[in-house]
């Protein structure tokens, strides 16, 4: 999946059940355990309202500071995700 405002739209427009198991699965990707994202996914509105207001080259910076490595991680977390 490419990681882009279109890509996020599409995450956003899932079940807030949906969206979280993206995210944890994208965090599992990076070796982050399930109980230490839980506190975060509490505000799943707030999340998506956030992913809906990056623009582009926020997108692209974000990325560029997260490195290849991790983006990759996010990439097989989404691509590997709950596709329900």
């Amino acid at each position: 999946m490419e990681l882009n405002k279109k890509s996020l739209q599409d995450l956003t427009a899932l079940s807030d059940d949906e969206l979280r198991e993206k995210i944890n699965s994208i965090a599992q990707s990076a070796g982050i355990d399930r109980s230490r994202t839980a506190p975060y996914l509490k505000d799943i509105s707030g999340i998506k309202k956030k992913l809906n207001s990056l623009s582009d080259a926020q997108i692209k910076a974000l990325l560029s500071a997260l490195g290849e490595d991790n983006v990759r991680k996010i990439k097989e977390g989404l691509d590997n995700g709950s596709k329900r």
